[in-house]
C-alpha cells in the first residue's frame, strides 16, 4: 500500500513543500494520541480564556495549537503560522518558502461528546504575503479525528484519504476522492433558520418537500457541528454544507473564517470534483482582508451547489 511519503514524492518534486505536509501529517498524528486519552488525562473542558474570535477556548483548543507550532517552528521550509488560536501571525526566525494557515483543533464544542473533530490547514508561498486569494494555495488537507484518524490532502491534482495505522503510519486508502455530482442529503444548522436569507430558506424549502418539490426527490439532512465531520462525509458520499451569511453573522462577513476553514475545504472539494461558493462568488476567488476573515460558505455536490447559485441569482 501508498505510504504517505511515497505518495509526496510522486505529487512534488519540491522537497520543502512535501516537508510542511510531512510536518502537519506529523502533528496530526500526534493530536490523535493526545485525543484519544484526554478525558483521562483531564484535559477536556474551558482553559479560561478566549480566542481572537471571541470564542471560549477548550483545553485542547490550546494544547493542540502548541502541538502544531511545535512541528512547524522546526521546519527551515515555514516562515508563518496563522492559526485561529492566536491573535497575530507568529513569524519564525527561519525565512522559509511557505506560510501555513490553520485551525489547530475544529469542532473542540464536541469533544465532551466523543464526536468527530478535526484540524485544518493551507498552505501558501511566502512570497504572496500573509492575505492571498485560495486559488493561490500550494497544498491543504485536513486530519479527521473519528473512528479512524484520517489525513485528507491535496497539493496539484488529486485528493488523498490516509488513514492512521497502529504503527503511526500513514497509508493511503482512498487515491482520487471524488465528490459525487449529485447528492440527496444536506447539511446546515436549521435552529438559525430565523436568521436565514431567502436564498438558503428556498433552497431548503425544495430539498425538505422532497420527491413532491423541484428537485424530485427525497433528501435528508446531516450535521455534524464540526466542519470537519460534515466535509470528510461529503467528499465520501456526497452532500452539500451550508453555512450562509444570515441576519446575525451579516457584522462579521459570515461565520467560518477564510484563510484556515474555507480556503482549504473549497480547494479539497473543488480539487475532488464538487463546487465552492459564498453564494455571491467562489471562496477561491474571495480577496482577503485579514488574517481572521469570515465568508459565508457553501460547498459540496456540483448539482446542489448550482440548485443555491440559483437562488442566489434570484436577487
Amino acid at each position: 500500500m501508498t505510504s504517505l511519503a511515497q505518495w509526496l514524492v510522486a505529487q512534488t518534486d519540491d522537497a520543502a513543500l512535501a516537508s510542511v505536509v510531512t510536518s502537519m501529517a506529523a502533528a496530526g498524528a500526534e493530536l490523535a494520541t493526545v485525543l484519544r486519552v484526554a478525558p483521562i488525562a483531564g484535559q477536556t473542558g474551558l482553559a479560561g480564556h478566549t480566542n481572537v474570535q471571541g470564542e471560549a477556548q477548550k483545553a485542547l483548543d490550546v494544547i493542540s495549537n502548541d502541538v502544531v507550532l511545535k512541528h512547524l517552528q522546526t521546519n527551515d521550509a515555514v516562515s508563518v503560522l496563522i492559526s485561529e488560536e492566536l491573535d497575530e501571525a507568529v513569524h519564525f526566525e527561519n525565512q522559509g518558502a511557505f506560510i501555513v494557515a490553520t485551525d489547530p483543533l475544529d469542532g473542540s464544542s464536541n469533544l465532551d461528546v466523543n464526536v468527530t473533530v478535526g484540524t485544518i490547514f493551507s498552505v501558501l508561498k511566502s512570497a504572496g504575503g500573509l492575505l492571498q486569494k485560495g486559488r493561490a494555495q500550494v497544498a491543504a488537507g485536513y486530519v479527521a479525528y473519528g473512528p479512524a484518524t484520517s489525513l485528507v490532502v491535496r497539493i496539484a491534482g488529486a485528493v488523498s484519504v490516509f488513514t492512521l495505522d497502529d504503527r503511526g503510519e500513514w497509508v493511503q486508502v482512498v487515491a482520487e476522492a471524488k465528490v459525487p455530482e449529485t447528492s440527496g442529503e444536506f447539511a446546515i444548522n436549521t435552529a438559525r433558520e430565523r436568521f436565514w436569507d431567502a436564498a438558503t430558506l428556498g433552497y431548503v424549502k425544495e430539498s425538505v418537500a422532497g420527491e413532491t418539490g423541484p428537485a424530485r426527490k427525497r433528501y435528508n439532512m446531516r450535521w455534524v457541528g464540526s466542519m470537519v465531520g460534515d466535509i470528510h462525509r461529503i467528499l465520501m458520499r456526497g452532500g452539500i454544507f451550508l453555512y450562509p451569511l444570515d441576519s446575525e453573522t451579516t457584522g462579521k462577513g459570515g461565520r467560518l473564517r477564510l484563510l484556515y476553514e474555507a480556503n482549504p475545504m473549497a480547494w479539497l472539494i473543488e480539487g475532488a470534483g464538487g463546487l465552492s461558493t459564498t453564494g455571491r462568488q467562489g471562496i477561491l476567488d474571495v480577496e482577503p482582508t485579514g488574517i481572521h476573515q469570515r465568508v459565508p460558505v457553501i460547498l459540496g455536490s456540483a448539482e446542489e451547489v448550482r440548485r443555491v447559485e440559483a437562488w442566489y441569482a434570484k436577487g
